[in-house]
C-alpha cells in the first residue's frame, strides 16, 4: 500500500508506528477493531480519504431488492419458511468486500439462486426455535449491504412465527467498509417493519468496548441474539450472551477453525462454537 509513496523517511516512520502498535496490544483488541484503527491511521498519515462504499452499498441493496419479491414468495411456500429464510440470509453473507479478494454481482446471484445451498445444522436450528419460543426480546445484528435485504425477509418471517417476541435490529452506527448502516436499512424498508438501531461505532463488527451504551444495553437485555457475518463473530465470541452466529466461512482462519470449505455456511451458538482464543471481545 505504501510502495507508491516516494518519501523513504516517511515510509520508515509509518512502518515503525505500525510495528509499535502491534508490539503494544491494548486491552480489548480484536481483529476488526485493530483493522479500523490502522485504516484511519493510514489515511491520516498519508493524507488520503477513507474508501467510500456508499455507491457500492446502494448497488448491492438494489440488486437484492430486485430479487426480493421472488425470494420472499419462494420462502413463504417452503415447508419451513423460517429455515429457508435463514439459509438465504446466510448465503447473502457472501457480499463482503473486506473478507474476499473479489466480490461480483454474478457470483452473488449464482449463490443466492442456487438450489444446493448448505443446510442449517438441524440440532442448532431446533435449539434456536426452542429459545425463540420462550423469548420476549430478540436482537438481529446485520452485517453487509445487499445481505440486509435477505435479513429483512427473515425478520418478516420471524415476526409471523414468533408474534410475541420483541424484535430489534442492530446495524453499524457509522460507515464501516460495505457493512449495512441505517441508510441501508431505510433504503430497503427494514425500518418500516421493526425498530432499527445504529451501534454507534465504525468497527466492522459489534465491538462491545466501542459500541454505544444503548446498543450494549440492548444486547445484554436480549433473550436471544442472531449475529450475521465473520466480523460480528470475531468481536462478540466469548462474551457469553445467547448468540446464534450465521455466516459463510470466507477467510483461511475461519475455514481452519470450523474445518470448513470455502464459503461453507455456519449456524452455531455461542456456547457450542469453537474456542476462538485469537480474539477478544471485552
Amino acid at each position: 500500500k505504501i510502495q507508491h509513496f516516494n518519501d523513504e523517511n516517511r515510509k520508515k516512520e509509518y512502518m515503525d508506528a505500525i510495528l509499535h502498535r502491534f508490539a503494544n496490544p491494548k486491552e480489548g483488541d480484536c481483529v476488526p477493531s485493530i483493522s479500523t484503527e490502522l485504516k484511519k491511521y493510514y489515511c491520516a498519515f498519508w493524507g488520503v480519504p477513507m474508501e467510500d462504499f456508499r455507491k457500492i452499498n446502494k448497488e448491492y441493496d438494489q440488486l437484492m431488492m430486485d430479487l426480493e419479491a421472488d425470494i420472499f414468495s419462494s420462502i413463504k411456500n417452503d415447508k419451513d419458511p423460517l429455515l429457508s429464510a435463514l439459509v438465504y440470509a446466510r448465503t447473502g453473507n457472501y457480499i463482503d468486500f473486506a473478507a474476499l479478494p473479489e466480490v461480483t454481482k454474478e457470483k452473488a446471484l449464482s449463490l443466492i439462486q442456487s438450489e444446493t445451498k448448505d443446510p442449517l445444522d438441524e440440532k442448532e436450528y431446533q435449539a434456536f426455535c426452542q429459545d425463540m419460543d420462550k423469548a420476549k426480546s430478540f436482537v438481529y445484528i446485520t452485517d453487509n449491504c445487499g445481505e440486509i435485504v435477505l435479513d429483512k425477509i427473515t425478520i418478516q418471517i420471524m415476526k409471523k412465527r414468533f408474534p410475541n417476541v420483541r424484535i430489534t435490529v442492530l446495524v453499524r452506527g457509522l460507515p464501516a467498509g460495505n457493512d449495512a448502516t441505517m441508510e441501508d436499512a431505510q433504503l430497503c424498508g427494514l425500518t418500516q417493519i421493526v425498530p432499527v438501531m445504529g451501534n454507534g461505532n465504525d468497527v466492522g463488527g459489534t465491538w462491545l468496548r466501542g459500541i454505544s451504551g444503548q446498543a450494549k444495553d440492548l444486547l445484554y437485555n436480549a433473550d436471544v441474539i442472531l449475529s450475521k457475518g465473520q466480523g460480528n463473530y470475531e468481536t462478540l465470541h466469548g462474551c457469553g450472551l445467547n448468540i446464534y452466529y450465521l455466516f459463510l466461512c470466507k477467510c483461511d482462519w475461519f475455514k481452519h477453525l470450523f474445518h470448513a470449505k470455502p464459503l461453507q455456511g455456519m449456524f452455531v451458538n455461542e456456547t457450542r462454537s469453537p474456542k476462538a482464543t485469537a480474539f477478544s471481545s471485552d
